[in-house]
């Protein structure tokens, strides 16, 4: 099947630099042009994309967090308020949303506070691992496995247990198992990852949080180079370009404070469900 091409939609796009300090463009804007000018098949693997926010939102109205509303989902306030809303017996969200909302209904409140956000990216990533371009496809794989070995390196530098805070799906399951075995010789993940020794190299180094995160970013932006360097016209260089967006964005906001406010919450995060582990282990 030939793919549909967007010549002057791609030729239009304001050109992405990796150390930019400022933004060319707004992720906000930019979706709703893409949802004008895009097929309703290729919007849909936007739309994918853009799904991080509302999971960001959905948490926040859910758990009721003091956090603002991100505009930067496909869902608008409202309209996520009104699908949450007990009153609404059927809400209209994607699958994995509904059973996020099934699990909170089934957990108790403990629990709730400490896992909500791992079980979300679980079913975030059974979700989206299933579409059916090989390109996005791909890239969730790849950034889902760099996700859990940085959260496995955490875990060992800070004494925590890996395992509980690894996200498992059918598709990692051979890094998920090595990772949870505390296993990290970079040969052993030549067939599961690319990039895999730069990854262990920036990983294993002895630089500072903030350059750690952006020599690991610069490696997932000559991924998308890379991937998308035969893609011309087609919806894969522009889901390229959105994935690219979304990390000049987080750059231009995140200053020294705010990253280490960032490590603390996620060493923090680890410590209380260790805490809960050891709760439930002495209630058994």
């Amino acid at each position: 099947m030939l793919k549909r091409k967007y010549h002057c939609l791609v030729a239009g796009l304001p050109d992405l630099f990796f150390n930019e300090n400022k933004l060319v463009t707004d992720s906000v804007d930019l979706h709703h042009q893409f949802k004008m000018e895009l097929s309703p098949s290729d919007y849909e693997l936007v739309k994918l994309i853009y799904l991080t926010a509302d999971n960001e939102n959905l948490q926040n109205l859910l758990l009721r967090k003091k956090a603002s509303f991100n505009p930067k989902g496909n869902f608008s306030e409202s309209y996520l308020s009104q699908q949450l809303s007990p009153e609404n017996e059927l809400p209209e969200l994607p699958e994995y949303m509904l059973q996020f909302l099934e699990w909170i209904k089934e957990t108790e409140q403990k629990e709730l506070n400490l896992n909500a956000e791992i079980i979300l990216q679980q079913l975030y990533y059974e979700y989206i691992l299933q579409t059916n371009n090989e390109f996005l496809r791909n890239w969730f794989l790849f950034q889902l496995n760099l996700k859990n070995i940085l959260t496995a390196v955490n875990c060992i530098q800070f004494n925590y247990s890996t395992e509980e805070h690894l996200i498992r799906v059918n598709g990692n399951k051979n890094v998920y198992l090595l990772l949870a075995s505390r296993k990290f010789k970079p040969e052993w993940f030549e067939d599961e990852i690319p990039y895999h020794r730069e990854i262990f190299k920036i990983t294993e180094s002895s630089r500072s949080w903030m350059e750690r995160e952006k020599a690991l970013d610069k490696l997932k932006w000559d991924y998308l180079d890379e991937y998308t360097f035969f893609y011309y016209f087609t919806i894969e260089k522009i889901l390229g370009y959105i994935l690219k967006l979304k990390m000049v964005e987080r750059w231009t906001k995140l200053d020294k404070k705010s990253g280490e406010e960032l490590l603390k919450k996620l060493i923090d995060d680890f410590a209380k469900t260790d805490e809960l582990a050891v709760d439930l282990s002495q209630t058994t």
